[in-house]
Parts: structure tokens; C-alpha cells; sequence
């Protein structure tokens, strides 16, 4: 996990990797695709779906275009 966290920043983080990982299944992608049609770093999905890194805005933008959803998208789950 990322240092100097809250608890609550903590589950964010999990909460949003569970949400992710929803959208890319339900758009029947493993993370090995997700990560050539985003162009990220080869563990970079894995360790976002886990909550064990926060993703910058960049890499947002490149997994909201290669999930086919808006940034504000991602972060449409329940807290």
C-alpha cells in the first residue's frame, strides 16, 4: 500500500481498483489487454485493481479512452 495513507484514502484506493476492474471485465478485457490498449507501465492495472497505486491523471485519461468511458466514469461507484 502507498505510504502515509488514512484508512480512508486506503479504501478509496481499493474501492476505486474493485471499480475498474468491473469496467474492463465488463468490457471482456484482461488486464493484459487493458494494459496495450491504455499504453501503461505492465503491472500498472494489476497494482490500480488492487488499491495499491494511485493512478495520475494521465494514466486516467489513457484507461477511461481504452475502457471507452469518461474520466468522471471512473470514479462512478459507491464510497
Amino acid at each position: 500500500m502507498l505510504n502515509d495513507l488514512t484508512k480512508e484514502e486506503e479504501q478509496f484506493l481499493i474501492k476505486f481498483g474493485e471499480h475498474i476492474r468491473r469496467l474492463r471485465k465488463e468490457k471482456g478485457m484482461t488486464q493484459a489487454d487493458l494494459v496495450f490498449e491504455a499504453k501503461v507501465h505492465g503491472n500498472m492495472i494489476g497494482r490500480i485493481e488492487r488499491g495499491e497505486r494511485a493512478a495520475n491523471i494521465l494514466q486516467l485519461q489513457k484507461i477511461a479512452l481504452a475502457l471507452d468511458v469518461s474520466i468522471p466514469q471512473l470514479f462512478e461507484f459507491e464510497d
